[in-house]
């Protein structure tokens, strides 16, 4: 997440800005349904027992894929493993020096979140967040006082003010600890099927022993690896036939929605990250879905999609609040239209120009250091 940058200087992979663009408008559709009482109460209790029948299609079958946000983020973290990875292997001879990388990593996420953290203050202050019985449990875990600075810091997770910043915790530790895994995976190149297969028992193990350290930094292993195969994976790809790729990806999709079809199953959370590897493969490696990921809406939304990451919660929330809808289609209905406007505003004011600042950053301490970062410049 906020790795589109890195990518866009490769048109090869293009589909992949499709994918994190659809990965970010399902968690936009996950947090609209979350203002329904009925729909919060079911995800809170993963009960299958005595809820309304629509509530139940809704969530315990494949149809949760529509509103998947948790889901959607371990693909985010998957496609941050693959994307940041791409630069440091890729065989270049201008590959970008570890200081440049840092230095715009930095910019490229912090900036970003302290403008959000403004919006999100502004709209809390607009729209107070005042609890109400006939609110759903989501919704009344927004009144809570916030903690700016810790938000602003990403470390310990988020609060409630823009709840979707507990996902950056996460990915400014591997932005961080990115040389480690890169040398790691460069050391095992050739026993690459034995890792990834361990980094998926590492996320069961992370899950049922209630470590979240190990199973989200072992999911941008994941995406790394994928990375370093990438080539293996795309001739993988070129020996699939139609049908055996419809296979593949609706296997992917049923593991991706493992967590509501069996959820007292504990390995849960390795099926979807397996489902979300192998959507990842695909838009890489099959060339209809590739297709379909470089489409001008899918590309619109994953050039901007860390954009409406950042501020469509704060937008959701307050329409929930002032207005005390509790029809999930009529609220995303009511919340999508401005999301979508905020977004482009945020993009063109706010993060846009933190990738122009972020790619200045790098070029000049690449320079002071006598080495190119053309692979992770941003461009306009």
């Amino acid at each position: 997440m906020g790795d589109e940058e890195a990518n866009r200087g490769s048109t090869r992979y293009g589909a992949i800005d499709g994918l994190r663009g659809l990965a970010a408008a399902v968690v936009v559709i996950h947090h609209c349904f979350l203002v329904s009482p009925s729909l919060s109460l079911a995800v809170a209790r993963v009960d299958t027992e005595h809820i309304e029948p629509w509530v139940w299609w809704m969530t315990f079958t494949p149809l949760h894929l529509l509103w998947s946000g948790t889901e959607a983020v371990y693909v985010f973290f998957i496609l941050s493993g693959f994307v940041l990875t791409l630069p440091f292997v890729g065989g270049s001879q201008l590959q970008p020096t570890w200081l440049a990388y840092y230095a715009k990593r930095f910019i490229r996420i912090y900036l970003p979140v302290w403008a959000s953290l403004a919006i999100a203050l502004l709209l809390a202050w607009i729209a107070p967040r005042t609890g109400s019985p006939d609110l759903s449990g989501w919704l009344l875990i927004h009144d809570e006082s916030p903690n700016v600075f810790s938000d602003g810091l990403l470390i310990g997770g988020a609060d409630a003010l823009n709840s979707p910043l507990w996902s950056l915790q996460w990915e400014m530790l591997f932005s961080i600890t990115l040389p480690l895994y890169v040398a790691l995976a460069l050391r095992i190149r050739n026993a690459w099927l034995p890792c990834l297969l361990t980094l998926f028992s590492l996320i069961a193990l992370g899950t049922v022993t209630y470590l979240p350290a190990i199973v989200y930094m072992s999911m941008f292993g994941v995406g790394v690896l994928l990375a370093l195969r990438r080539d293996s994976l795309e001739q993988f790809g070129r020996t699939l036939s139609r049908v055996k790729w419809g296979g593949l990806i609706a296997s992917s999709l049923l593991l991706l929605s493992s967590r509501w079809l069996f959820p007292q199953l504990p390995t849960v959370i390795c099926m979807a990250c397996i489902g979300g590897a192998l959507l990842v493969i695909a838009f890489i490696a099959c060339p209809p879905i590739a297709g379909a990921g470089n489409h001008r809406l899918l590309q619109w939304l994953g050039t901007r999609s860390f954009s409406l990451y950042l501020v469509h919660e704060p937008i959701v929330v307050s329409i929930g609040f002032v207005s005390h809808i509790s029809n999930p289609w009529l609220l995303t209905a009511l919340a999508i239209p401005p999301s979508l406007g905020a977004t482009e505003l945020f993009f063109r004011f706010a993060e846009r120009p933190g990738h122009l600042l972020a790619g200045r950053v790098g070029r000049l301490v690449a320079s002071k250091i006598g080495r190119s970062p053309q692979l992770l410049t941003a461009r306009p």
